[in-house]
């Protein structure tokens, strides 16, 4: 013990709780998903700077890939796929048996290969709601926090009851198109579809 605090890994790991800890609160606020792109970033610095075995903390380094694991299950992962594909990479270093990872992987690799057509990555993964493939670039990725952060204090004060999703989408596609990006909302992709 006296090893762990001399080193420092005893502040880090009180740091990476209280990053994970809001992580979690942010995944369950309506609306705050987002929030958790830069956190999860933090975290992950700091994880990587810690040996593969902490002890009293991750084990094995599979149990610090698990850790990762749930880090991400925090988060969107198509908000921010390339940083989510280095974490689920440096987690298959950690754990090159786990399946569930290699099929998570693959699938963000899929999710930003535009070559692969939209319609075709939906079939393929079993998604329903067709989206605006500029959400796969990396452009999209590079702002999507600016953009979610201005559209949430455009929208403080607004009631989050049915048909806020499209007050929502209005708002988002007019921050999008200041940075340059036209984008299609879900109804807009998914005209048949009814959502409140």
């Amino acid at each position: 013990m006296a090893w762990f605090k001399k080193t420092g890994m005893e502040s880090t790991v009180k740091e990476l709780a209280k990053l994970f800890k809001k992580m979690v609160k942010n995944h369950y606020t309506f609306g705050a998903i987002w929030k958790n792109i830069a956190l999860g970033q933090k975290a992950f610095e700091m994880m990587k700077a810690l040996p593969d075995t902490v002890e009293g903390e991750f084990d094995t380094p599979e149990e610090k890939a698990a850790l990762l694991g749930k880090m991400l299950g925090q988060m969107e992962e198509t908000l921010s796929p390339r940083f989510c594909i280095e974490v689920r990479e440096y987690m298959q270093a950690l754990d090159a048996g786990d399946e569930s990872n290699r099929k998570a992987l693959e699938q963000l690799r899929d999710f930003i290969d535009l070559d692969l057509p939209m319609e075709e990555y939906c079939k393929k993964y079993g998604r329903h709601l067709k989206f605006d493939p500029v959400e796969r670039t990396r452009e999209w990725e590079d702002i999507i926090c600016k953009v979610e952060e201005e559209c949430e204090k455009k929208l403080k004060g607004e009631r989050r009851g049915m048909g806020f999703c499209f007050m929502y989408w209005m708002v988002k596609g007019n921050v999008l198109g200041k940075y340059g990006i036209q984008w299609d909302s879900p109804s807009v992709m998914n005209p048949r579809v009814r959502f409140d």
